[in-house]
């Protein structure tokens, strides 16, 4: 009996290290630290696609890369990794393997770049956005023989903001990024606007470019909703090209409206201080005048008291 009651210790004991062991080993997997994509041919809103608009997009047929770090935070025992894998949605893996595998101890982070060709618009749309998923491959051993280690790979990050993107596309997303900043923030807003800078008139030929560059604008970025990318290239490289000769005419007859207005300052100024000047001359001419009176009127009373008096008869 109690030869059965040690027997039944031990394999509870056994059982329960058995449990603590794989509760380590099957943890949650690692933490992400960071993901970025690395310099982007075009970040920021793409009004074309559905969903989210911000996105993050590479030109066809040109080299995408990311970069991140991973922290092996949940295992007792150093990780492996044979390769980074990242599958888009238009249903390719892209793997990246280590000849030799990079171990990764516990509470240790490392970091990874991974580079790719960005496929071409015929064989990856670019009128929806790319959802990916990266995971990280490990193997049980830094030397041959390797196996996986693990019924599958960790799974890292995710994202659905992912575009490719033809020539026309990135320069209407390039024209109409610059275009909507100028014509919401930027120093017209609104045709006119930026006139009372200059002077208190109004330019016309600067109001009739800020009103056809806002109207091909709007037509450029109604076809680029439409995914018409070429047409709507061209809408809004001329709409571009009004706002630019509004600034350039505003540069130029605003000036002159400046130097007519500083100059006719200086006129005004000068006028002024020449009658002020020719109010002193005729000042100081009449003080003159005034003293040469006087000093008559004393010369001729003093030859009046010297003159010599005739005896009378």
């Amino acid at each position: 009996m109690k030869g059965k009651l040690t027997a039944t210790i031990c394999l509870l004991m056994l059982s329960l290290v058995t449990f603590a062991f794989v509760a380590q080993t099957k943890a949650a997997p690692p933490t992400l630290s960071t993901f970025a994509w690395v310099e982007p041919d075009y970040k920021g809103t793409d009004t074309s696609l559905s969903g989210d608009p911000e996105v993050i997009g590479y030109r066809e047929n040109t080299n995408w890369t990311f970069t991140m770090s991973w922290t092996n935070d949940a295992y007792v025992h150093q990780i492996n990794i044979s390769a980074i894998r990242i599958y888009f949605s238009w249903g390719k893996n892209y793997t990246h393997s280590f000849a030799t595998p990079v171990t990764v101890e516990t509470y240790q982070t490392q970091s990874f770049t991974i580079t790719d060709v960005t496929p071409n618009v015929t064989d990856a749309s670019e009128l929806w956005r790319h959802s990916y998923a990266v995971y990280i491959h490990h193997v049980n051993s830094t030397t041959a023989p390797m196996g996986e280690a693990g019924s599958s790979p960790l799974y890292v990050h995710y994202g659905s903001n992912f575009v490719i993107l033809s020539s026309d596309h990135l320069t209407c997303l390039e024209l109409w990024s610059r275009l909507n900043y100028a014509l919401n923030y930027g120093p017209m807003v609104t045709a006119g606007a930026s006139l009372s800078l200059v002077s208190s008139d109004y330019i016309a030929k600067v109001e009739v470019l800020m009103a056809k560059a806002e109207m091909e604008y709007g037509i450029g970025t109604g076809i680029l909703n439409a995914g018409v990318y070429g047409q709507a290239k061209t809408h809004l490289q001329t709409a571009e090209n009004l706002y630019n000769e509004a600034l350039t005419t505003w540069d130029e007859r605003g000036t002159a409206m400046e130097d007519a207005d500083m100059n006719f300052t200086k006129s005004e100024t000068a006028y002024n201080y020449a009658l002020a000047n020719a109010a002193n001359v005729n000042a100081y001419g009449w003080l003159l005048f005034g003293l040469g009176w006087t000093f008559i009127g004393l010369g001729v009373i003093i030859y009046g008291l010297r003159r010599p008096k005739v005896a009378q008869s």
